[in-house]
């Protein structure tokens, strides 16, 4: 049986992780932690030969496959599809600011995400089909191969929950995917898809 594996990874620690800043689409270096953590990833990968990377354009996910993949030979492929979710005027805010600003919607945010509308930024719905259709593609494209994604935090949750068939009014049942820490998503030529993480 002929298997497609995509090694989905979380963007190291940033400087907006530790300050507790929603980051969105913006940019935010990484910081020591990151880089340290984008190392062990690297280490981690070692045992596995990787044919092609696709990652988010966003700095930080450019930064860490730059980590991740050094002293390899692998093409990368940067696409807008896997970026973060747009979280508009929200970007760049500390979480306790976005909530006094916006009180109901941040806890839609994070409890009942289905229902998330913030004007100016996209719904979880919206993120969730540009994501699944753009790892849809990999699967088709790169069929056989090994593939490394670098995303990022919501971002991975509601791939997650598209390959686990976990619906978005469940998400916050998944764990938040740790900075840096790879997720396996393996497809076989029949069509299933196995999940490990």
């Amino acid at each position: 049986m002929n298997t497609t594996k995509i090694f989905l990874l979380r963007h190291g620690q940033t400087q907006w992780n530790v300050e507790g800043r929603l980051q969105g689409q913006k940019n935010s270096p990484l910081t020591e932690v990151g880089v340290q953590q984008s190392i062990q990833a690297r280490k981690l990968l070692e045992q596995f030969e990787i044919h092609k990377a696709y990652v988010s354009p966003l700095q930080r996910a450019v930064d860490t496959s730059d980590i991740v993949l050094e002293g390899r030979d692998v093409e990368v492929v940067t696409s807008e599809a896997l970026m973060e979710i747009s979280l508009g005027s929200w970007e760049g805010k500390l979480r306790g600011e976005a909530e006094v600003l916006t009180p109901e919607q941040y806890q839609l945010f994070l409890n009942s995400s289905e229902y998330f509308a913030l004007q100016g930024a996209e719904t979880f719905q919206q993120l969730q089909a540009r994501l699944v259709a753009k790892l849809d593609d990999i699967f088709a494209k790169e069929a056989c191969t090994n593939i490394m994604v670098v995303s990022h935090w919501i971002a991975i949750k509601t791939i997650l929950a598209h390959y686990l068939d976990i619906p978005l009014s469940r998400l916050s049942e998944i764990a938040d995917p740790e900075n840096a820490t790879l997720i396996q998503i393996e497809k076989d030529d029949n069509g299933s898809v196995v999940v490990k993480l």
